[in-house]
This record gives C-alpha cells, structure tokens and sequence, in this order.
C-alpha cells in the first residue's frame, strides 16, 4: 500500500520491500508506533491514489487482517488516504473472502536493522522469519473466474475496445463485469505490444498466433505502482538518498522503493530528466516539471528500457 499524498507514511504490513520517498512517518500497524526515518518529506506521484490495486499486495494485507491486523487501520487507509491496495482488500474482507492457507502463516515481530528499536512487524512462514510474498496466499474466491478470459478481455480494452462494445458482445456474465470493473480502476495489459487484434481475432504481433493469455501480463501483476517507481527514480536521479530508499524498502517493507533502488543500480535511465526539478514547494521535497511548482506523475518519467 502506498499513503498519504503529503508525505509517505506506511504501516508495515505489504507484501515485500516496496516504495517510499524523501522523508515520511513509518505507521506500524501491529503497534501503532510512529517514527521519523529523514526531515525532509517528499510525497509519491501525484497520481498514485487513482492507480489500479496490486494483487500481490492486496493478498499479503489479506493476511495480515486474517492474521489479526487492525481492520479500523486498513479502513481508515482505504477511506481516508484513498490506499488502491486498502480498499481492494477491505472490499474483499467485507464479501467474506477468506486466506485459506493461514495456517501456514503467523505476524510476528522480526529483527531487522532499521526497523524501530532494531525489529519490524511482518506476516512470515510459521516458525521462521521469512516474510510472505502475497503471491504465495490462497484466497477462497481464486478460481471463481476464468483468469485466461478475464485477461484476454482485459487485452481487448487495453488495445482499444471501448467499454461499450465489450458489454455488446454478449449478454452479461461475471468475466466481462469484472474485467471492466479493473479496467475502470486503471488496470491494462502491460505488453500489450506483444499482441494485436487482426481479422475479429486476438492474436500475437507478426506471427498470426493465438494470444495465450498465460502470457498476458497485468500492471496488477507486480507488487508496486509503477508511477511511484518512476517518481522515486526521477528523485535519486535528481540528488535524493539512495541509501534513504534502500532503508525504507527494508523498513517500512516497500516494493516500489526497492524497485526504484534496483533499477538505478542496473543502469536505467531516465531520458527525460532535464524536463523535471526537484526543489522545495511548501515545506516538502517535490519533483516538478521546471518552472512549476506542480508535482510530477511517474507516467511523465520515460525510461531507457521503454
């Protein structure tokens, strides 16, 4: 989950290590403990309240809540900071899915180095320390749709179906109401450059093959947003701490942030960055187009793998 559009501030439970930016309040769930990492604050991408949720995330918080995690927390998180990843979850907690694999899991305080008084709360494999990745929770709604459908409708869309023309294709069934329903929240296909729609069909760019939908990929598929890896990197590119973002990954237990970190140590490069400025705007640490005092979305950064 990602917070506040002032300044970052997290609780503990997400999947993995994810994203943070310049300076923020980590909120511990299982404690409710607050601390100060940095002074300087530097918010997300301007738009990360209005992305689509993260399934993987989505599952770990799933389990924290199963596990004992406060539900007052992840309503709060979902109501009042608009968190996509809360508010699927509290959606999902509320229709009564439930983890059916829980028993392989505990919430437990762990050690780690930069964590408050040297420890940090995580939903880990029973009797190790090993936080779960949310891919590896079973809900029990898995299987009620067909994910090759759902996926290949999803494709559709993101190619350039309108809504409309999906709903006339056929009477409604719960594939196409769900597959609009994400569509609406924001979530595509993220290589959709791999297929076409050619003669009434979905199929494979250039070979005239039949799109697999095992290989259809989601933005909904990977643990961080996207628009907040790109804003963090444009941050580090533009003179913030590295390090900072390599501490709250392990901190505060953020994917975007490690994300972030991982790329720019590979050597991607943003090759619009002369277009942005990172300066302070009302007491915060912001990265702006130059010569506005606007925040950036992470969908303006273009990366050299793009």
């Amino acid at each position: 989950m990602t917070t506040s559009p002032r300044q970052i501030q997290r609780r503990v439970p997400v999947t993995q290590p994810r994203a943070i930016s310049s300076s923020w309040n980590l909120l511990l769930a299982a404690g409710l403990a607050i601390f100060a990492l940095v002074p300087a604050a530097t918010p997300q991408s301007a738009d990360w309240q209005t992305g689509m949720w993260r399934d993987p995330q989505v599952r770990y918080l799933l389990a924290d809540l199963t596990g004992g995690g406060k539900t007052e927390l992840y309503r709060k998180y979902a109501t009042e900071e608009r968190d996509p990843d809360s508010r699927e979850a509290m959606r999902l907690w509320d229709a009564g899915v439930q983890v059916i694999n829980m028993a392989e899991f505990e919430r437990k305080w762990v050690t780690n180095r930069f964590g408050k008084d040297g420890r940090v709360f995580r939903v880990v494999f029973r009797g190790t320390d090993r936080t779960i990745l949310g891919n590896e929770v079973i809900l029990s709604n898995d299987g009620e749709l067909p994910q090759g459908h759902l996926r290949l409708a999803l494709l559709d869309l993101t190619l350039g179906m309108s809504p409309d023309s999906l709903r006339k294709e056929g009477p409604p069934n719960p594939v196409t109401v769900e597959a609009l329903r994400r569509f609406a929240a924001g979530c595509r296909v993220s290589n959709s450059q791999q297929f076409e729609r050619k003669d009434g069909r979905l199929v494979f760019r250039g070979s005239g093959h039949p799109a697999d939908p095992a290989l259809v990929r989601l933005n909904s598929d990977v643990p961080w947003p996207e628009v907040n890896v790109r804003y963090f990197m444009t941050d580090i590119a533009l003179g913030g701490s590295l390090e900072f973002y390599r501490q709250a990954a392990q901190s505060a237990h953020e994917m975007g942030c490690l994300e972030a970190v991982r790329r720019t140590e590979e050597g991607y490069k943003i090759t619009n960055l002369s277009d942005f400025e990172r300066k302070q705007v009302n007491g915060q640490t912001l990265i702006t187009r130059k010569g506005s005092n606007d925040r950036i979305s992470g969908r303006m950064v273009t990366l050299s793998s793009d």
